[in-house]
């Protein structure tokens, strides 16, 4: 197992993107979809094998959620910067 964190500016396709590669909707609060910007960390499992996945975390762009976007980050393997 290993764990992925997308990172980048709010609107350009974080969540998009881990929906498409797991399908996933990270965005679970209702001011979230209301919204349309993630405000928590959203996570979602991408199955490899039958021993093996990846786990994705979804991290906040918006300035304001700065501190949930560091707290995704703290130990993950490899992070997606999406621009």
């Amino acid at each position: 197992m290993f764990s992925i964190c997308t990172a980048g500016h709010i609107n350009h396709g974080k969540t998009t993107l881990v929906k498409e590669l797991t399908g996933v909707d990270t965005d679970r609060l209702k001011q979230e979809k209301e919204r349309g910007i993630s405000i928590e960390l959203g996570f979602a499992k991408y199955i490899i094998d039958e021993q093996n996945y990846a786990s994705f975390i979804d991290s906040p762009g918006h300035e304001n959620f700065i501190k949930n976007m560091i707290a995704g980050t703290f130990a993950v393997d490899l992070v997606i910067l999406v621009i």
